[in-house]
């Protein structure tokens, strides 16, 4: 399937089945099974993942637009982590998806996992902070340190000591707590540092691709808004100051998109070696998360702070997802120390995609 027929496919399937009322349901405490059962059937939710690891095969691309349309219509699933981060995880350490829904952890401090062996078993201990849905779900899939070297595991949720939590648009944020886990060794693989960059990168990708999506719909929202809103017996598109803010917000909106765009394209052809993208597409549509949100609210004005109206269900998850897997002061930290180790002589090469360059480790904050 091309990804022009995936991404229509998609849009159209998640305008009719996720709408106000399944996203309000999800917040409430309400997994929607319905939906994740329609996705998972038809294979939309495990876009990428080899098909030898019981995926739906494609590549970086297909699962890129199931992030962007999954932001556009703020599907409450963790199709990001079953895909890009978790199912692609899955996939490149020959392990096989577990049954159900999975997640992967949002990186944070005081985070660590620890894996060894006992009488011949593997066991993990160990701490994930922001896991999410993680007390929907059945599995994690992380990356867990030993004595041997890194480890990509798949941990059942069940086993862990779980208190729930939520961000700021009202997505289960959960805490898991790992005690002497018993795990079984066909969800035990070898890894790499390499392997632990790429996966901080696609994390980091997963959350531009999201706000991207979300930045859409609300642009999409606003300008019909504007357009059908009458004061004065015209249009409030058509004052100045409105149309202002409706000319910024599509512009931010379109330039996160392509930064996106650019970077998505980049991982997938050079992997680890494309943090200068990655880095500088999460400071873009973090930076643009929080102009389209003032000014989405400006037009709206009093009835876009309401629960029955759905724009918050779009700039409440911008303002979570911008500090999910780097903050925007951590992106642009990261981008600055690509730049200085790249040189004056090599900055222009990087831009417009004439190079072949590494760049230095990613580290989150």
């Amino acid at each position: 399937m091309s990804a022009d027929l995936l991404e229509t496919t998609l849009d159209r399937l998640l305008t009719e089945r996720c709408g106000p009322d399944v996203r309000r349901a999800a917040e409430e405490g309400g997994f929607p099974g319905e939906l994740w059962a329609l996705l998972a059937d038809s294979g939309f939710a495990f876009a990428s993942v080899p098909e030898a690891a019981g995926g739906s095969g494609g590549n970086l691309e297909d699962a890129a637009v199931l992030c962007r349309v999954a932001g556009r219509h703020a599907v409450p699933l963790p199709l990001a982590e079953c895909s890009l981060l978790g199912g692609w995880l899955i996939g490149v350490a020959d392990l096989s998806l577990p049954p159900g829904p999975f997640t992967v952890a949002v990186p944070r401090q005081g985070d660590e996992l620890v894996i060894g062996t006992y009488g011949g078993d593997w066991i993990v201990s160990g701490h994930l902070g922001w896991v999410p849905f993680g007390a929907e779900v059945q599995h994690v899939v992380a990356v867990a340190t030993g004595e041997q070297g890194l480890r990509v595991v798949i941990l059942e949720t069940a086993g862990a000591t779980v208190t729930a939590g939520r961000n700021v648009a009202g997505e289960a944020r959960d805490t898991l707590d790992f005690a002497r886990f018993r795990v079984r060794t066909d969800r035990v693989a070898v890894a790499s540092a390499e392997l632990a960059a790429e996966l901080a990168l696609r994390g980091s990708l997963s959350r531009s691709l999201l706000m991207s999506g979300a930045m859409e719909a609300i642009s999409d929202m606003t300008i019909s808004y504007a357009h059908e809103r009458q004061q004065f017996g015209r249009p409030i598109a058509a004052f100045q100051a409105v149309a202002s803010h409706l000319v910024r917000l599509a512009s931010e909106a379109e330039l996160a998109g392509l930064a996106t765009q650019a970077a998505a394209r980049e991982l997938a052809r050079s992997g680890p070696t494309a943090a200068f993208e990655v880095a500088a597409a999460k400071a873009t549509a973090s930076r643009a998360a929080s102009e389209v949100a003032a000014h989405a609210h400006q037009v709206h004005a009093a009835i876009g702070m309401t629960q029955e109206y759905p724009l918050h269900h779009f700039t409440r998850r911008l303002w979570a997802w911008r500090q999910e897997w780097g903050s925007e002061r951590a992106s642009t930290r990261q981008l600055g120390d690509t730049v200085g180790a790249l040189g004056a002589d090599q900055l222009w090469p990087r831009i417009s995609g004439e190079h072949g360059l590494a760049a230095p480790p990613v580290t989150l904050g």
